[in-house]
């Protein structure tokens, strides 16, 4: 771990909000965070350069233009825009334009953010462009509660920030529908996966059933259900044979045959991937 080092130029406008957090050991231990929050309009020539931050950074632009040099990529920052950081890896910001840049910003941290920054970053990309306002008032909302603490401040943060982290992985994955968007294709597909996955399937049958080119099918299957065909079939067989073992007194090579895998030694390298445990083990444990 390297040592924190920083930065800046603080020419934000005197209407600038910036709020600094101590949070409880309780909040540390059991909640998602924040450290620091605020809304700033800052002229040119504010910037922000550090690394070795033990935080992570959300900003979200409102108007003017901004700047990220982040992982040895450059991002220009228009309203709309947001970015979601490590401030552990270095990082330059600042304003890119004539007229003040203005932003939302919180800086958070908690047990799992991490795993939330992994998602966020599976495309490789820091930033990308909301449609919507939800970022801006999900940050309002917070700012609104670190002025006015009480005794549920905490716990009320906790839900905004998990909210906050929800939606940019929903915005970023494009995962910001309504369950009646999804194309009937895919719920056929999905259906047909529920009554027939005890048989044998593979992408390529379902290529052949469903008219659709399989690397198409897996990218569309996988968008609006969550997981790509086949380990969507898998979880259907993982689920039945929990059921099997749970509930009846038939053999392991019985419950694997049922749901479809007549390869013993590899239902058991599969159930113990999907569950962390044996079958005979999760049979004693039930």
């Amino acid at each position: 771990m390297g040592t924190y080092w920083e930065k800046a130029n603080h020419s934000w406008t005197d209407d600038s909000l910036r709020i600094i957090n101590t949070p409880s050991k309780k909040s540390q231990k059991m909640f998602y965070y924040v450290q620091e929050a605020g809304h700033f309009k800052a002229f040119k020539p504010y910037y922000t350069e550090r690394e070795n931050l033990s935080s992570y950074l959300v900003k979200f632009t409102l108007a003017g233009q901004g700047i990220l040099n982040y992982q040895n990529k450059e991002y220009l920052l228009n309203p709309g825009d947001i970015f979601f950081i490590d401030c552990m890896n270095y990082q330059y910001y600042a304003t890119n334009s004539v007229e003040p840049w203005e932003m939302d910003w919180v800086h958070l941290q908690g047990n799992n953010v991490a795993e939330f920054y992994t998602e966020f970053m599976k495309n490789g990309s820091s930033r990308f462009t909301s449609e919507n306002m939800r970022f801006h008032k999900i940050i309002t909302n917070i700012l609104t509660l670190q002025k006015n603490k009480n005794a549920r401040t905490e716990y009320t943060t906790s839900l905004l920030i998990h909210e906050l982290l929800n939606e940019l992985v929903i915005q970023k994955n494009q995962l910001d529908f309504e369950e009646q968007d999804i194309p009937i294709p895919i719920q056929n597909l999905q259906h047909y996966l529920d009554l027939h996955f005890q048989e044998n399937i593979n992408l390529e049958i379902l290529e052949k059933k469903f008219m659709i080119n399989r690397y198409q099918l897996s990218k569309d299957f996988s968008k609006y259900i969550g997981s790509p065909p086949i380990d969507y079939l898998i979880a259907n067989r993982i689920n039945l044979s929990k059921d099997l073992l749970r509930y009846t007194t038939k053999s392991i090579k019985e419950v694997s045959i049922e749901i479809g895998i007549e390869n013993i030694p590899y239902f058991c390298r599969l159930f113990k991937n999907s569950t962390g445990m044996t079958p005979n083990t999760f049979r004693k444990n039930g």
